[in-house]
Parts: structure tokens; sequence; C-alpha cells
């Protein structure tokens, strides 16, 4: 019973930080309720069992990429909004939210037998996750961060420039 307490609170916090992120209009604000959303994402590693990867998550995601996120909105002038979010852009992204959490309770209320399959005890421990990274997604791991490389440089790069 607690642990569905905590899940649906961890739950309330990742959406109120996405829906922070969507529709607050002051930059850091919204970048701050993306790191909102990171670290409920981590939280949710750490119910799964797979505490490597909560700590990753809050560590890259929440703490170095939001960082950097920070410093490119500070780079470019936080004071800049964006333009207003329009009535049918609300209304359809209330429309989708309805239509998530419908197909969520259908899924969680509705469903036989075991909702997840059983797992092997190494999935998402240090060595696994450290093979994984190597092996398999070690160009894509790498491409990622030059991509995150590029787009601070590009970001101070077009903060310093004159515009007439």
């Amino acid at each position: 019973m607690i642990g569905l307490v905590v899940f649906f609170a961890v739950a309330v916090l990742a959406i109120a930080g996405a829906f922070t992120l969507l529709y607050h209009r002051h930059p850091v604000v919204a970048s701050l309720g993306m790191a909102c959303a990171t670290l409920s994402v981590g939280a949710f590693y750490v119910m799964l069992h797979v505490p490597f990867l909560g700590l990753f998550q809050a560590i890259v995601y929440a703490g170095a990429v939001m960082v950097i996120v920070l410093y490119v909105i500070m780079a470019l002038g936080a004071e800049e909004q964006g333009p207003r979010v329009g009535r049918v852009q609300t209304g359809l992204a209330y429309a989708a939210a309805l239509l998530f959490l419908l197909h969520v309770y259908r899924t969680a209320f509705h469903t036989t037998g075991s909702p997840l399959p059983p797992v092997d005890p190494a999935y998402g421990s240090i060595v696994s996750f450290g093979e994984a990274l190597v092996t398999t997604y070690a160009v894509p791991f790498e491409i990622a961060s030059l991509l995150l490389a590029g787009a601070m440089v590009g970001a101070v790069v077009l903060a310093r420039r004159k515009w007439a």
C-alpha cells in the first residue's frame, strides 16, 4: 500500500514538472520543471529496483544536462518569453492527457496475470549497464555527447553575436 502511494506521489510530481515545462512562460522556471520531471523518472527507476539507473538519471540528466540547459538559457537572455499558447493547443493537450490517463487506467486495472515479465537479477546492475554502454551503445552515447557539446557552443556563439 505504501509503495502505491509513493508511486502516485512521484507520478503527480512528474506530471506537474512536465506541465510546468510545457506551460510556464519563464524559461528558467520551465527548465526547473524539466528537472523535476527527470528526477521523478529517476525515482521510478529506484522503485523498479534499478538504483544505479535512478542515480544515473539524477546525476546526468537532472544534474549535468540541466546545468547546461540553464547556462544556455541565461546566456541567450532569460528575460525573453515565448508566445502565448492558444486555446486550441490547450484543448488538444488536455484531450491527449485524458486519453493517456484512460489508457493507463485500462491497462492498470483490466489486465490479467502478471503485468511485468520476470527479469534477470543482473539486469540494471552496474556491471550489465557498463557492458551495454561500452559495447552496444558506445556510438550513440558519443554522438549524443557531441550533439550536446555542439548545441552549447552554438548557443554561446548566438549569445555573443550582435544583432542589428
